[in-house]
């Protein structure tokens, strides 16, 4: 995949000649689906249209999807997990397993014990299973918890409190062109939206002297997140709140501040951000659940990057 930088230049998106129905034609927005082999191998860069209302919908909940699918493996892997599986297996061999006598060496008595002890061992394995699917299945309720809450409300105000617009109102056309369509990206592969980001003005911490932009969706779909998408998307927020700066009340020149919201759990975001050289700001535990938050210490991380742009000195 070809950076974002070099988009408009190499691929332009395809210009919709077609008249304005009550509903734009979608582009395909199924994400169970593969990408389309046979369409042609363009990307391109686009800002929220009618026709990527739905993707951009589906893509804003697949991201969050993506979290909870992190969080489990954090939670399956977690010391708490292991530990609470080997003492279940434990307390299944100390009564029922046989402690061989006479052998000199640690691994001489290793292999004894295996010998004598084959479906007592078999049998502790099953325990370990069922021990870390069981625990695995109530964490995984606690997550689903969190997580779900916040895709049914992106699903119930279609989109408004992600993209600041109303999916459906766009897809419909009922949206008039402004600048919280300009304020996303849509990365489109072989006719197929793949990525997103959208960034937001954080109106408490911003001032005239100083802009601040806050990023509300980001992310890929999961195939392409080693491509360095991530890390593309990045730098499209960071000349967008550049552009919003020079198109506001905000003065040129001045130092502007991007700010993205992440998990403790999410490295593949947190490698990108420290890429482009965004550094942590603030951590604390994350809401809705003291089990994640306590417990096994999954934290939410707000990551800043502090930046300017040298304006041409006129002659």
């Amino acid at each position: 995949l070809h950076h974002l930088h070099h988009l408009h230049r190499l691929h332009p998106p395809p210009q919709a000649n077609m008249p304005s129905p009550s509903q734009r034609k979608q582009l395909d927005a199924s994400l169970d689906k593969p990408i389309d082999k046979d369409a042609p191998p363009t990307i391109y860069g686009s800002k929220l249209t009618p026709e990527l209302a739905t993707a951009a919908l589906n893509l804003a909940v697949d991201f969050v999807k993506q979290q909870q699918a992190l969080v489990n493996k954090h939670l399956l892997w977690h010391k708490i997990t292991v530990l609470t599986t080997l003492l279940s297996v434990l307390l299944y061999l100390v009564p029922n397993a046989t402690v061989p006598r006479g052998t000199r060496t640690v691994g001489g008595w290793l292999l004894q014990f295996a010998m004598i002890n084959k479906k007592e061992l078999f049998t502790a394995c099953v325990v370990a299973a069922m021990a870390a699917s069981m625990l695995f299945t109530l964490l995984s309720k606690f997550t689903e918890a969190v997580f779900k809450s916040r895709t049914d409300e992106i699903v119930r105000l279609n989109g408004a409190n992600v993209f600041h617009v109303d999916l459906t109102k766009l897809a419909t056309e009922k949206v008039s062109k402004g600048s919280e369509i300009e304020n996303t990206q849509v990365i489109v592969y072989r006719d197929t939206p793949i990525a997103l980001v959208s960034v937001v003005e954080n109106q408490q911490l911003s001032s005239n002297e100083s802009l601040v932009m806050g990023v509300s969706t980001i992310g890929c779909r999961r195939v392409y997140l080693k491509s360095g998408l991530l890390e593309d998307l990045l730098d499209w927020a960071l000349v967008r709140t550049k552009n919003v700066q020079q198109q506001g009340k905000h003065k040129a020149g001045q130092s502007m501040k991007l700010l993205v919201d992440a998990y403790s759990f999410d490295e593949p975001l947190k490698q990108a951000l420290k890429k482009k050289g965004f550094s942590l700001v603030q951590s604390y535990k994350v809401e809705g659940s003291r089990i994640l938050g306590g417990l096994f210490g999954v934290r939410r991380e707000l990551w800043g990057l502090q930046f300017h742009f040298e304006t041409k000195k006129e002659k």
